[in-house]
């Protein structure tokens, strides 16, 4: 099975959500063996990629790169979960 292709989103907020996510220290080892990592503040990707399978956005739309960024997440992606 080919591992799921992940993207988080930070919007305007406290970045918790994505603190919480590091938070879960030996898990994302075997996450990791899961998915792939293809767009994030945590790795340097400049460009939302084509053909993510699952979405977390976190945070609230401050202003208007965060409008331009919160429209990235395209219609061909499997889920998306909003936080």
């Amino acid at each position: 099975m080919e591992p799921l292709k992940v993207a988080t989103v930070w919007l305007g907020g406290c970045a918790g959500c994505h603190m919480s996510f590091l938070d879960l220290d030996e898990f994302l080892i075997d996450l990791a063996g899961m998915i792939e990592l293809v767009y994030s503040p945590v790795i340097d990707v400049k460009e939302y990629p084509h053909n993510v399978d699952v979405c977390l956005i976190e945070g609230a739309i401050c202003n208007e790169d965060n409008l331009e960024i919160s429209q990235n997440p395209r219609a061909d992606q499997s889920d998306r979960v909003i936080r």
